[in-house]
């Protein structure tokens, strides 16, 4: 039992240090712990990326919506279904494509609304080829919206 709470006493000291400049809303269900584990998987694979993240988010929340999305100028909202999906790389994924678009939106770039899509799952495609072990639907649900949009 006390090895259990400090374990998780290091694990929340730990996750407020590596993201303390991003407030992830802690609804339950390990939502936040998974969340987190996706920021260390950017930070380790990418850290430019990861240093976008960090500059245009500032924080995340859940939403029944069918897909995540943002929240100009410094909020991005992870879906229930993307969580659902039980996929650490899928949510990593999801963070480093609306960083993008945060950042489109905050440098007021006007850019059809078509080619920032294709711009932003190019800039996810990126990322997902330094991730090791990917599951290979995530690799073809970003090709299929490349070409969807392209």
């Amino acid at each position: 039992m006390y090895i259990k709470n400090a374990l998780i006493v290091l694990f929340t000291i730990i996750s407020t240090t590596l993201f303390g400049q991003i407030k992830v809303d802690d609804v339950g269900d390990g939502w936040k712990a998974k969340v987190d584990s996706a920021l260390v998987l950017i930070k380790t694979y990418d850290s430019v990326k990861y240093e976008l993240v960090l500059k245009e988010c500032k924080t995340i929340n859940f939403w029944m919506g069918d897909f995540s999305s943002n929240l100009p100028p410094n909020t991005i909202l992870i879906s229930v279904k993307d969580l659902k999906l039980g996929s650490i790389n899928n949510l990593a994924c999801v963070i480093v494509h609306e960083s993008l678009h945060l950042n489109i939106a905050n440098c007021s770039i006007k850019m059809d609304k078509r080619l920032e899509e294709y711009t932003c799952y190019k800039y996810e495609l990126e990322f997902l080829t330094r991730l090791p072990n990917v599951e290979p639907w995530l690799k073809s649900h970003t090709y299929e919206n490349m070409l969807k949009f392209q």
